[in-house]
């Protein structure tokens, strides 16, 4: 199995990779995809990430790569997202026939702008407790009632994985990748 691990808004930084290295044991390759072509762009503030991540067209285009990505690798692929990341994750995992085992998407605000669409995947959904923009329980009810979608609810902010997220919550961090880990674990089999 290969892992793709799509990053948000901020892009690769030390924080995915630590997170690439905890998931390797369990797959032949852990591939990070992000907008700004796998380096660290050292943003100062989620402002910029987010008019960086905008420069470079927003969604489309990232979703377009993570397609690609996932088109160009060996399957199985367990496939994860984390906001920006996560509605690209959507997005593929939307696609037919692809080679996507399961998709886990965390913070997945974009994914509100795309609920008409179905996963062709088995894909877990993982909301804050909280969004400033729309309503988490009114959009986990619409997209549970899909198949192959699992809701679940964190107990911290958008971007609680993120240590440079001014959401970033420790303990949720910490809970959440285990269960990441976990997840790999038992899909490498």
């Amino acid at each position: 199995m290969e892992i793709i691990l799509a990053t948000e808004i901020w892009g690769r930084t030390p924080h995915t990779d630590a997170l690439s290295a905890r998931l390797c044991p369990h797959a032949l390759r852990v591939t990070v995809a992000d907008p700004f072509d796998g380096h660290d762009p050292g943003f100062s503030s989620e402002e910029e990430a987010h008019a960086a991540y905008l420069d470079r067209g927003g969604l489309e285009p990232y979703a377009r790569r993570i397609k690609a990505l996932v088109a160009a690798t060996a399957p199985p692929v367990l496939l994860m997202g984390f906001s920006a990341g996560a509605g690209a994750v959507w997005v593929a995992a939307c696609t037919e026939d692809t080679p996507i085992i399961h998709a886990c998407c965390f913070y997945g605000s974009p994914i509100r702008t795309m609920a008409d669409r179905t996963p062709r995947v088995p894909i877990d959904l993982i909301f804050p407790d909280h969004e400033p923009h729309f309503d988490v329980d009114e959009l986990a009810n619409t997209l549970t009632a899909k198949p192959l979608v699992t809701c679940h609810r964190a107990n911290a902010g958008h971007g609680f994985m993120n240590p440079l997220s001014a959401n970033h919550d420790e303990t949720a961090s910490r809970h959440w990748t285990d269960w990441l880990v976990r997840m790999a674990c038992e899909l490498s089999g």
